[in-house]
């Protein structure tokens, strides 16, 4: 191969590369506390009204909202406080005409009671003992609904939550839970095969002889595959031998949804990545270049809806390219 060929914008580079990609389809249930980062499988709905009681948004006084229209500060509407609603109880207290309850943020106000009062904007009279019964002066009125979160405000039941395809984060997982959702169906994670070729090249663990360089790309790409969502797969080192080449990378293929070769990827006479990318399958070659640097030699292909990335061997130009083109792929 004497020249690049089909050099393509970063932009158009990728897009030629995900438009080959067939999308993962199997799946596995996961603990939805376990599943930060995956991405979800199929559509969520919600299986119950999220608040399911009516609740107040504020600490204050359950009122019916009648009771202090007109309310001011020069001007104050009088209620008598019958009781208190703890938090994490059924709100019984039924409310007469002039009654309050005690109620806390969060907690179920009485279905009596039609919006809450800010305690702020309330007053003890008296000797400012706060066990009920007790009056206070509401220094300003509300409406029908006000400070009231009502059932089914947030979620309602049946109420699409989230989407398939969607990347889990961790707001997601506590809306699940809120909803009882404690599994859920994932779509399995993408398996990278990372091959690191050249005569160069060996081990991190071994001593380097003269013109040996020890493999760093199988580590870092492994690292950022792992960043990206998907589960790396190491191949070890081969060596510029194409039969040998073409069989490793035939082999990491059948068991890989992806494959990335580490090296051998610019125009000179021994590197037989593109040749070898052609040879495993169709479309094979997308592009043997793209309009960048670090990186330019860079090769994409597709071979059965797989990606395959052909990575230059300096380690900064493989991290840039598998940052532009990889990581969207997986």
């Amino acid at each position: 191969m004497s020249e690049f060929f089909n050099v393509l914008a970063p932009a158009d580079a990728l897009a030629v590369l995900l438009k080959h990609i067939a999308p993962l389809t199997a799946s596995e249930v996961l603990a939805t506390a376990q599943a930060l980062g995956r991405v979800t499988a199929e559509p969520l709905s919600s299986p119950q009204q999220l608040p399911a009681f009516r609740r107040s948004t504020m600490d204050g006084y359950a009122v019916r909202s009648a009771d202090t229209y007109g309310a001011s500060g020069s001007l104050p509407a009088f209620l008598q406080v019958v009781g208190e609603v703890p938090m994490g109880h059924a709100a019984e207290l039924h409310l007469q005409v002039g009654q309050a309850a005690l109620v806390h943020t969060g907690g179920m106000i009485p279905d009596s009671a039609d919006a809450v009062v800010q305690v702020e904007q309330t007053q003890i009279i008296g000797d400012g003992e706060s066990e009920p019964p007790f009056e206070i002066e509401v220094f300003r009125s509300v409406a029908n609904g006000e400070n009231v979160l009502q059932v089914g405000e947030d979620v309602a039941r049946g109420a699409p939550v989230l989407p398939a395809g969607h990347l889990l984060r961790p707001q997601d997982l506590g809306g699940l839970l809120a909803l009882g959702i404690t599994e859920i169906a994932v779509t399995r994670r993408p398996r990278v095969a990372i091959l690191a070729t050249g005569d160069e090249v060996v081990p991190p663990d071994q001593n380097t002889g003269p013109g040996q360089i020890r493999d760093v790309n199988s580590y870092t790409v492994a690292g950022q595959v792992i960043a990206a969502g998907g589960e790396p797969m190491l191949g070890g080192i081969v060596g510029d031998a194409f039969a040998a080449l073409q069989r490793a990378a035939e082999a990491a293929l059948e068991t890989a949804d992806m494959l990335v070769l580490s090296a051998g990827s610019s125009v000179s006479f021994r590197d037989m990545t593109a040749e070898v990318i052609a040879g495993l399958g169709q479309p094979g070659v997308l592009f043997h270049g793209v309009a960048t640097r670090p990186g330019k030699p860079t090769i994409g292909g597709v071979v059965a809806g797989k990606p395959v990335l052909g990575l230059p061997g300096n380690p900064v130009s493989a991290m840039v390219q598998f940052d532009m083109l990889g990581r969207p792929a997986i």
